[in-house]
Parts: C-alpha cells; sequence; structure tokens
C-alpha cells in the first residue's frame, strides 16, 4: 500500500460545489481529507462520486456517511477529517477486505474518476483550505466496485412499506441497507418467497450487530446481510443459485420497513456492482 498526496480540489468556498478528478492508473482502496479552518464535515452535502461520468456512490448529507463508516468502526471522532473507506475493513482474508476498491484503470474500463460535494456557509481565513490523500495499491483490471445508492420513503402514519431494491436483471450483491429514520420498528426482507431477514426488530438486530463487534448510530439502522464481513454472505438480488451448480434470475424481491409512526426514511443501499452497471 501506498499513500499519495491529491490534486488540489477546485472550488473550494461557501456555498460552492467542490470538485476533484483523481489520477488515473492506481487503485483506490482509501480517500482522506483535511478540512481547514472553519471548514467541517457538518457544512458538507451532495456528496457524489463518479466513474466515467457515471454516479456509483452518493451520500446527500456527510453525517449519513459518517453513519455508515461509525458503524463499520472507522475513524469519525473529528468534524475536520472527511473520509471515504472502499474496503471491507474488517473481512478476514485480503481479497474480501479489497474486493470493492475502485480500479481508475484503464484495463478496468475507467478514463474518468470525480468527487464533488457542496459546502456550506463559513468565514473564510488564510487556513481555510482542503487536503487529500489517498491509500492506493497497484494498478488493477477488478470491475468489481463498492456502490451506493440512495432513495427515501415518506410514510404518512404508523404502517408496514414497502421500499424497492434493484433485483433480477439489475441485481447486484446488496452488502447493508443504511436507513436514517426516527420511527423505525423492523425490517424484512424476503426473495423469491424465502425469507432472508424475517421481521427482526431494531433493537434486536442492534443487539446482534453488537455481538459482531458492530457500532449501531442513533438516528440510523444498519440492515446489515453480512455482518461478520464474509462476502458469501451478501445478498444476492440478480441470481438464486440452484441445486446442481444452475442458476435462475431473482423473479422477486420483497423489502418491507414497519414504521411506528410517520417518518421519512432514507435509504441507502450498499452493494458490490460492476462499474459496467452503471
Amino acid at each position: 500500500m501506498r499513500t499519495i498526496r491529491l490534486p488540489q480540489l477546485q472550488n473550494v468556498g461557501p456555498n460552492q460545489r467542490v470538485s476533484l478528478s483523481l489520477p488515473l492508473g492506481m487503485t483506490y482502496e482509501k480517500l482522506y481529507f483535511a478540512l481547514g479552518t472553519n471548514i467541517l464535515t457538518t457544512l458538507i452535502t451532495n456528496v457524489v462520486l463518479r466513474l466515467n461520468n457515471k454516479e456509483f456512490m452518493r451520500w446527500n448529507d456527510a453525517a449519513h456517511l459518517r453513519a455508515w463508516l461509525g458503524y463499520k468502526g472507522n475513524n469519525i471522532a473529528s468534524t475536520s477529517f472527511l473520509l471515504l473507506d472502499f474496503t471491507e475493513r474488517l473481512a478476514r482474508e485480503e481479497v474480501g477486505m479489497k474486493m470493492g476498491t475502485i480500479a481508475a484503470t484503464q484495463e478496468a474500463g475507467v478514463q474518468q474518476f470525480t468527487l464533488e460535494f457542496d459546502l456550506g456557509n463559513y468565514a473564510v481565513v488564510a487556513g481555510s483550505v482542503i487536503t487529500g490523500w489517498a491509500d492506493i495499491e497497484a494498478p488493477s483490471a477488478n470491475r468489481i466496485i463498492q456502490r451506493v445508492q440512495v432513495q427515501q420513503k415518506v410514510i404518512g402514519a404508523a404502517a408496514e412499506e414497502q421500499i424497492y431494491i434493484p433485483f433480477g436483471v439489475n441485481g447486484q450483491q446488496i452488502k447493508r441497507l443504511i436507513i436514517k429514520h426516527a420511527q423505525l420498528s423492523s425490517v424484512r426482507i424476503r426473495r423469491d418467497g424465502v425469507d432472508i431477514l424475517e421481521n427482526l426488530d431494531v433493537e434486536t438486530s442492534e443487539r446482534r450487530q453488537v455481538d459482531y463487534g458492530r457500532v449501531p448510530q442513533a438516528g440510523y439502522h444498519i440492515v446489515d446481510l453480512m455482518p461478520d464481513t464474509l462476502q458469501s454472505n451478501a445478498l444476492n438480488t440478480a441470481l438464486i443459485l440452484l441445486p446442481g451448480g444452475k442458476s435462475q434470475p431473482v423473479a422477486n424481491l420483497d423489502v418491507r420497513v414497519t414504521v411506528a409512526a410517520a417518518d421519512t426514511l432514507t435509504v441507502y443501499t450498499e452493494s458490490y456492482a460492476l462499474n459496467s452497471q452503471l
């Protein structure tokens, strides 16, 4: 592993859209940003990463991104430090740990890798700069990336409601659902009529996660389909393996959330996907 200094971020200023074009020819594991005087993670919203100008990761708010990282045990102690982690940091083997890292290489079909985010208002002083670094590895042809998609679900009263997760021809290997909520009670997942998560209540789910060494975050619930970090436990929403090694497309994926009162859920789907699926 090498750690390199990233190019200067463009358009850093109050109420601006900041951008960064990342150098090609290497595989990115983590991005680190030291935020200068008066610039805090609380000012950062609409974080978007793109490959070949196609979005593969979006966070509506840096607070949501930090909740995801905090759950996994990353460093979120300082609001003057922003991290993006493409690894599965607690995986038990190198292949699993680095499966979703971003190969920004010609061999992986990548000609452009960019990051953008919005900055809120702050008082500019001489030290109001953002400095970036990256942990990188050698070039790779790996087209598997860590993907994060977002949706919102407005629920007007206590109810069980369905949320959409891509399946079948658009299916992926789902790792986690990160749900920002106020009234969430339980989550159920059924794939082609078989319970994957059988209406597990939030309290029991989070106690289970603590047993696996995870760190539940206040105001968020993580539906973790691989709390033990074994990659084989990621939920395949594209195909089901049949006896004899044959497979068939997933015909139905039923994901339901139950809330105790009116709520607006922000739901992030974290998955493994091919960069050709963007």
